[in-house]
């Protein structure tokens, strides 16, 4: 009998020390566990896998040009908005140059020049080269990039002057966007001396000059220099009415085989004074900014 409850005894106190020992493995068991779970991520309530973490959490989600609203940025993924700019355009490049480099204008009493010949001179401040400055100092302001070639291409012998002028011409290795042979007219009786402006200012008319290609064999480029023409004759007088007086086309081909557009511009006549070439300047420069802008 005492055999007995010695053996139910040990028994009993092996099976609460399994038990414990049970109890024991399962509380290390649950703090390793615990030691191994990713910390929560901050203001979030939801734990986050460890191999997101390595991922990237910026996304640069560009703005479309028609203006649609970005796609909303799943949790935890930082959305910037950039927006894409186009690189600006080039600016449009002019050449004015003077085939008739000693044109001048009406003497003026109280600022007169020293001709070489009636309404001729070599000084540039009262030549049609002066009136080329002036322009090109306008199409600067207005953006245009502008080459003003003062080269006295007249000399001793203006019969001879437009062969020195395409020498001149050629001379330039990059094309221009326009060419400009800036001239000053001869009056003829019956014909306007000047216009009056919007402001008040009396104005030289204008006129541009297209040469047809007749007597050369090597062409102009006739239908693109015309059509040009036509165009500034109306901007000018969209803007200034009556300002600039019809297109003329004459035999001959006046260099404007270089390149298209190549114009010839009269600005004013001799009876005109330098002043009032000077007033007719604004006007066409602007109306030659429409046309080149894409503005017309």
């Amino acid at each position: 009998m005492i055999h007995f409850k010695v053996v139910r005894a040990s028994r009993l106190l092996l099976a609460v020390a399994i038990l414990l020992l049970a109890v024991v493995l399962a509380l290390i068991g649950t703090r390793l566990l615990t030691d191994r779970r990713p910390a929560p991520v901050s203001g979030s309530a939801n734990l986050v896998d460890a191999s997101q973490n390595d991922e990237a959490k910026t996304a640069q989600v560009f703005a479309s040009s028609d203006g649609e609203e970005a796609p909303a940025a799943p949790d935890g993924i930082e959305i910037e908005i950039v927006t894409p700019t186009e690189a600006p355009a080039e600016p449009k490049r002019v050449l004015i140059y003077h085939t008739h480099t000693h044109e001048a204008y009406e003497q003026v009493a109280d600022d007169p020049y020293v001709a070489v010949e009636a309404w001729r001179t070599t000084d540039t401040d009262y030549s049609v080269v002066r009136v080329g400055r002036a322009l090109t100092e306008e199409l600067q302001r207005l953006g245009l990039e502008v080459v003003h070639d003062c080269t006295d291409h007249e000399g001793d012998q203006l019969s001879t002057a437009y062969t020195r002028s395409l020498k001149t011409l050629k001379s330039y290795a990059e094309p221009f966007d326009l060419y400009i042979d800036l001239h000053r007219d001869a009056w003829a009786e019956g014909e306007v001396k000047t216009v009056a402006g919007k402001s008040g200012a009396l104005m030289a008319p204008l006129m541009v000059l297209i040469g047809n290609g007749k007597g050369f064999d090597e062409k102009p480029f006739y239908k693109e220099n015309y059509a040009f023409a036509c165009a500034l004759e109306d901007q000018i007088n969209a803007i200034e009415p009556g300002l600039c007086k019809p297109v003329l086309v004459k035999d001959g081909r006046y260099n404007q085989h270089i390149g298209a557009p190549a114009i010839l511009i009269e600005v004013g006549h001799n009876r005109n004074t330098l002043r009032q070439a000077l007033n007719a300047v604004p006007p066409l420069a602007e109306a030659i900014h429409a046309l080149l802008a894409g503005q017309q």
